[in-house]
């Protein structure tokens, strides 16, 4: 399938270009009449204005973009350049900044009409941002459906098998029609539902189209297994039976391969889209560091701080939020797609992090501290980022997870293990350090232990649990479930 561009970046890219788009549709309305009260031509320029510098920010972050993903992300990088080379042909920023002009000396019929302009141009950046971002999800579907199938091919199967057994005994003894009335009624059931399951899969292609074959060859021998049981003739029907059994068990291993199929597709789109993911994550971060460090260094003194930098500062608050639903969406689709075992506790230990630094953020609360924190996250994401990188650029080998049967995924699963517990020790170092300057009762307990210093210790030890969780599936999928976890079994002595 050839490679196109379905990461959550590229969405984000794309709804950044629609908040400019409609930015730009509420002007095209506004300007059009000249407004009377000096306040709302303000207004008028001020969002103008915001458009102008949203659009530059979007065309330097798909430059970034571009450049961090060459060689990991060929396609995408090459469709992300293409996407600002597009802009700056157009001369949009340009365009924009002329707009601003034509509001400042009230040429508003003219703004008007040149914002109708710059929006169609914007619209055209967007459809080339988004194309082909439904190939995951459309893989996903039929992923679901193939798994489905099986599912329900299993059921039929052990239902023929039960019949064909029936057969068998009702032929080593004299027929009687009751109990082949009622087989031969267990046996058009489950010829309809075989039949079902032959429908489903028809149209999903590759293999999966000829396990419809084997699955309508099946349905055959079932319907002659009823006439046989009908005509009093257990034993033929026991043969026919078999047959069919056998063609069932021959589509679920072309099922299964279509599966494998398609589970290398969806894992190499997902991990393109992981590390363009992280990448954003990370990207955003530096910014929202950068803005505190600013706010920070403006409210330097005992004087308090001006009320613009208390608004820039909640407005870094959204940004940070906007990182926790990218941090949200990623998690989602690694455990919807069964990409990682150890990813998703990683990202969600970092993403408290952000969440942390949101709510500070939309308090309009700025300090050194809270730079150390956002500094924090963006090492996490950048160690995380190097990690995958890695796999990104390696060779996809069917299945989920797989880590099995791939050296490079259970490598890059086990750093980020490591790297989980390398920080839940400094979190233990830090905490414990803390608890030490706690005035005690005793020699060993603090009196009166601070509430925040509890909940670094809860916090501690949950990121220990999350660590040892991780570890658990990783070694449970190398060796097998175990024995003593299993009804009735036994530990290995």
């Amino acid at each position: 399938m050839t490679s196109r561009p379905s990461q959550p970046s590229l969405r984000f890219l794309s709804f950044s270009m629609f908040s400019v788009v409609l930015a730009l549709g509420g002007l095209a309305s506004a300007a059009d009449k000249p407004p009377q009260p000096i306040s709302t031509i303000d207004q008028v320029q001020f969002q103008q204005s915001n458009a102008q510098a949203q659009m530059e920010e979007l065309q330097n972050r798909m430059f970034r973009l571009a450049e961090a993903t060459r060689e990991a992300e060929p396609d995408d990088s090459a469709k992300l350049l293409m996407a600002v080379r597009a802009a700056r042909e157009q001369l949009i920023l340009e365009r924009m900044r002329e707009n601003i002009h034509l509001l400042n000396v009230k040429d508003y019929a003219r703004a008007a009409d040149d914002q109708v302009q710059i929006i169609a141009k914007l619209e055209e950046l967007k459809k080339l941002l988004t194309s082909g971002v439904s190939d995951l999800q459309m893989l996903l579907d039929k992923l679901r459906a193939i798994d489905q199938a099986i599912k329900k091919l299993d059921a039929a199967t052990t239902e023929e098998k039960r019949q064909t057994a029936v057969s068998a005994k009702l032929a080593a003894k004299p027929a009687d029609p009751k109990p082949l009335a009622n087989l031969k009624g267990d046996q058009e059931q489950n010829r309809k539902a075989t039949d079902n399951i032959a429908q489903a899969v028809k149209g999903l292609g590759g293999s999966a189209k000829t396990a419809s074959e084997k699955l309508g060859t099946a349905s055959q021998s079932m319907s002659k297994a009823e006439g046989a049981l009908g005509s009093g003739k257990p034993s033929d029907a026991q043969g026919q039976q078999a047959d069919a059994v056998a063609s069932m068990e021959e589509a679920r291993k072309h099922l299964v391969e279509e599966h494998d199929k398609v589970m290398a597709e969806v894992e190499k789109l997902v991990r393109r889209q992981v590390v363009m993911n992280l990448t954003e994550m990370l990207e955003r971060q530096k910014s929202v560091r950068a803005g505190t460090e600013m706010a920070v260094d403006q409210s330097a003194g005992n004087a308090p701080p001006r009320r613009e930098t208390l608004a820039k500062i909640r407005q870094l608050g959204e940004t940070e939020t906007s990182i926790v639903r990218i941090a949200d969406q990623t998690v989602d689709l690694i455990e919807q797609t069964g990409f990682s075992l150890a990813l998703p506790p990683a990202i969600r230990h970092v993403q408290q992090q952000m969440a942390t630094i949101a709510a500070t953020l939309a308090d309009a609360k700025a300090d050194a501290p809270l730079v150390q924190s956002e500094v924090r996250v963006e090492r996490d994401l950048q160690d995380l980022l190097d990690t995958f990188k890695e796999l990104a650029a390696a060779k996809v080998t069917p299945g989920s997870c797989n880590c099995k049967g791939d050296h490079n995924k259970l490598e890059a699963e086990l750093k980020v293990v490591r790297l989980m517990q390398v920080r839940v020790n400094d979190q233990t170092l830090t905490a414990d350090g803390e608890r030490a300057k706690a005035p005690r009762v005793a020699a060993d307990l603090p009196a009166n232990i601070n509430p925040l210093l509890r909940d670094k210790i809860l916090a501690v030890r949950d990121g220990q649990a999350e660590v040892k969780g991780a570890l658990d599936k990783i070694h449970q999928m190398l060796t097998g479930p175990d024995p003593a976890a299993q009804p009735g079994g036994e530990a290995t002595k």
